[in-house]
């Protein structure tokens, strides 16, 4: 089969379901809201660094989150403008947290395995880390 005698059944197909939709007075569904963005609404995933067998971690090696795209998440729905206040906020949070974890891995204050394991559960990145290491805000 060719592509013309195709495109032209899909074509007709598509008008007759408009047609069918504008009969029975009903309006076609729209998608919600929230559907088109539920991909951007997931945390931001954690970046693990790639280091030698039996090398301590450390701030260099630590787990990574993009903290930029997290804020830029989290505070769409709260700034009026782009990297508006709440943003700024946001970022300079996550920094000042990024500083006192890095600090806290070197200075070896918490076991590896639950610096993996709180990364990964983290859906707040370094200040849900922080949380999970800590069992309280920071």
């Amino acid at each position: 089969m060719k592509i013309g005698p195709l495109l032209l059944i899909v074509a007709a197909l598509a008008g007759c379901r408009s047609a069918a939709t504008k009969a029975s007075g009903q309006q076609p569904q729209p998608q919600p809201a929230g559907a088109a963005r539920a991909s951007t609404e997931q945390p931001v995933p954690v970046e693990f660094g790639r280091r030698p067998r039996n090398t301590p971690m450390t701030s260099d090696n630590m787990p990574f989150f993009d903290t930029v795209k997290h804020c830029m998440l989290t505070t769409r729905k709260i700034d009026t403008v782009t990297k508006g206040p709440a943003y700024e906020a946001c970022v300079e949070g996550q920094e000042h947290t990024l500083l006192v974890l890095a600090d806290a891995i070197n200075a070896g204050k918490f076991d590896e395995a639950d610096i993996v394991r709180c990364a990964k559960a983290s859906r707040t990145a370094y200040e849900g880390m922080w949380y999970c290491l800590n069992g309280k805000p920071y």
